[in-house]
């Protein structure tokens, strides 16, 4: 139950990072620096869950949290 109280921390932290990161946004907003690897995170989770729970809950936290962070 822990590990999915712990996915919710992905959300502020994904706000933390758009703060901490605003000077560099129009660098990393013209490439497709997040759509690519947003993608690659779905499918990693994806696959990662069939094989071991752990892996996918941490590659969960990782999309969450750079998901956040491409929009905020």
């Amino acid at each position: 139950m822990i590990e999915y109280l712990t996915l919710f921390l992905a959300i502020p932290l994904g706000f933390i990072f758009a703060q901490i990161t605003k000077d560099e946004k129009q660098i990393y907003s013209k490439s497709p620096y997040f759509p690519i690897l947003l993608w690659i995170l779905a499918f990693a989770t994806a696959v990662s869950y069939t094989l071991d729970k752990q892996i996918a809950l941490t590659l969960s936290f990782i999309l969450i949290a750079t998901f956040i962070w491409n929009k905020a």
